[in-house]
């Protein structure tokens, strides 16, 4: 392809136009074909990660429906927290108000 402008601004260098044009269309397709590339690697890359995320799903809901169940959810609480040290402290602290029979209204003033 030549250009009138360039041929008329500058006589002969419609040979070095021509060049320019192939590589221009060199560079261009070279960058589509690494975008083209990149687009791809970036498709089996969301793929393979979709796949190991649905069998790690799958792997979950069967836990799930593998696991033993209780039809009473107060034996699954009961006990979960009685060797925590926190629990521990807060009995002790209740105790502790109930023994002492200090008697508080609902400002928090004493009685």
């Amino acid at each position: 392809m030549r250009s009138p402008v360039v041929e008329d601004a500058m006589p002969g260098l419609g040979c070095a136009y021509a060049t320019l044009v192939v590589v221009e269309a060199r560079i261009s397709t070279t960058i589509e074909t690494k975008v083209s590339k990149k687009i791809m690697l970036d498709e089996v890359n969301l793929e393979q990660r979709l796949v190991t995320l649905e069998q790690t799903v799958a792997d979950l809901k069967r836990r799930v429906i593998d696991a033993p169940t209780s039809s009473n959810w107060l034996e699954k609480v009961i006990g979960s927290i009685s060797d925590e040290p926190a629990f521990l402290e807060a009995l002790e602290y209740g105790r502790l108000l109930r023994h002492a029979e200090i008697f508080t209204d609902e400002a928090g003033e004493q009685l």
